[in-house]
């Protein structure tokens, strides 16, 4: 019988062989246009980059947020999973062991005296061999999943750290907007007391008294709009942070320092950096040994199992009396070559599936590179368009209230100067949140950089 096993093992160790399939990344034809355009001579950010932003009351929020993050929590133990399953999957390649004793006495009812008395102990073990390839194959998906995973957790990482420094920004932004409108507002219910006082004393019609109420109502209005939309901000941080309440610090202003530079790489260096990409090209890689495994599947599969085991009638003498065993046991699948070809079928065309995703995946984080540089260049420019509107609007709006007071113009003029001036102040905070935002996008689009763990984090 081991004669026999043994030449079976030396005739099927060539099958181990057969073909499995080689992987090769698909072609990404990217014009040379975009290249141009995507890589130019400006600097890499050299750690995290929320810090290239230099306020430090963000960092230390992002931190907090890292650490108390329950999606981002949920998101780490489903990485556990996928690496507790490949090392699962890797046991199935090695032998399964078992072991069982026993021990007994028996009393004839003949009314003797004497007791027989029997002991057992036996160690088992049973391993498939991989004939075609099918558990090596299954091993591989398995470590590919939990490679995809890992990075499923850094695009976990980036998008929560993008949707905390945008918050960030809109906090300071509402700030800001809340800070100019009470301004404003305080003016006008001044100038109204004042129209209210001239109207009593019959120096201005009723028309001025309403054009004066309807500006203050209007502005309460927005005010009121604005206060809401800190109140929801507030509660989104509050959410990103697990709490039911924010109670961290606020800027009440947005910065007006210039961005920090941004090197947009290359293509190459895009898919390297970026988590979901790379999470991309990994499950394609899975796809890719799923597919040889189920085509291993329909091949013979070959079981061996093995015992050494002692039995004896007194327990002192246990080891006196060994017993072996040694099997195999060849099984063959449903030989139905319907489903066989519809079985790989299947499987190849998951693969096929993954590489055309990827490929999408690829252009769609081309197109958010492109968007978020184009948005980022564009909002610069109406940025310094709007100074200028912001800077004529004041100069407009302060003659206009000299001519007001001197009863040059009407009221009418002067309150839709402060209008246009309290606009134009409302555009150029917009639009340096967009400025802002803008940049997230774009480090978020570039891959975050330093926002990615560590391979050995969870170590």
């Amino acid at each position: 019988m081991t004669v026999c096993l043994a030449a079976l093992l030396v005739s099927t160790s060539g099958c181990a062989s057969i073909a499995r399939s080689t992987y090769s990344a698909p072609q990404l034809p990217v014009e040379a246009a975009w290249q141009q355009a995507a890589s130019g001579p400006i600097a890499r950010q050299t750690g995290p980059w929320w810090d290239e932003f230099g306020d430090a009351e963000l960092s230390a929020l992002v931190d907090r947020v890292l650490e108390q993050n329950a999606d981002l929590a949920a998101a780490g133990i489903r990485l556990r999973q996928a690496r507790m399953s490949a090392r699962l999957a890797a046991s199935q390649m090695l032998p399964t062991l078992g072991t069982s004793a026993s021990t007994g006495a028996s009393h004839e009812l003949d009314g003797s005296a004497s007791w027989n008395e029997s002991s057992s102990a036996s160690l088992g073990a049973s391993w498939e061999v991989d004939l075609f390839g099918r558990l090596d194959a299954e091993r591989d998906a398995a470590h590919w999943e939990a490679a995809a995973s890992e990075r499923d957790l850094a695009a976990t990482r980036l998008s929560l750290v993008g949707t905390t420094v945008s918050a960030w920004w809109q906090l300071a932004y509402a700030n800001e907007r809340i800070a100019i409108s009470e301004r404003t507002l305080s003016y006008s219910r001044k100038k109204l007391e004042l129209v209210q006082k001239q109207f009593d004393a019959g120096a201005v019609p009723r028309l001025d008294l309403r054009e004066a109420e309807q500006t203050v109502a209007s502005q309460e209005a927005s005010l009121s709009q604005l206060e809401q939309s800190r109140a929801e901000t507030r509660n989104a941080l509050a959410a990103l942070l697990g709490r039911q309440v924010y109670d961290g610090p606020e800027r009440t202003e947005l910065p007006h320092a210039d961005l920090p530079s941004v090197d947009a790489g290359v293509p190459a260096e895009l898919l390297a950096r970026r988590p979901d990409l790379s999470a991309s090209e990994l499950r394609l890689r899975k796809a890719l040994a799923s597919s040889d495994a189920t085509a291993a599947s329909y091949y013979p599969k070959l079981s061996l199992t093995g015992s050494l085991g002692t039995a004896s009638s007194s327990l002192l003498s246990i080891l006196s009396n060994p017993v072996a065993s040694l099997g195999a046991a060849l099984s063959l699948p449903t030989l139905n070559p319907d489903r066989i070809r519809l079985g790989t079928g299947i499987a190849r065309a998951d693969y096929e599936a993954a590489v055309q995703q990827f490929r999408q995946d690829f252009y769609d984080a081309l197109r958010d590179t492109a968007n978020a540089l184009s948005a980022r260049q564009h909002y610069q420019q109406q940025g310094e368009a709007l100074q200028r509107s912001l800077d004529a609007a004041k100069d407009a709006e302060g003659l206009y209230a000299r001519q007001h007071a001197a009863g040059a113009v009407a009221l009418r003029s002067w309150i839709d100067a402060l209008e246009r001036l309290r606009s134009a102040e409302s555009s150029v905070s917009e639009n340096r949140l967009n400025q802002l935002n803008a940049q997230v996008a774009l480090y978020q689009a570039l891959g975050g950089g330093a926002v990615m763990p560590p391979e050995n984090a969870d170590q």
